[in-house]
């Protein structure tokens, strides 16, 4: 039996959205960190850039 998808791994970001979100921190300084494991593990974003994928175009975050 698979386990259902929490709604906030279903959803993307837009550039503008995760900027907003960013701003509502209150400690601008503070470190960028992912996860991919539901928090067991992260890593800091080292650099952003541009990422193709045939005729779209994505914001990276490279960890």
């Amino acid at each position: 039996m698979m386990t259902p998808i929490p709604n906030w791994e279903d959803r993307t970001k837009t550039i503008q959205h995760l900027i907003a979100e960013l701003k509502s921190f209150e400690d601008q300084n503070l470190i960028v960190m992912v996860t991919d494991d539901e928090g067991k593990t992260f890593k800091s974003v080292k650099l952003v850039s541009k990422g193709f994928d045939d005729d779209k175009v994505y914001c990276v975050l490279h960890i």
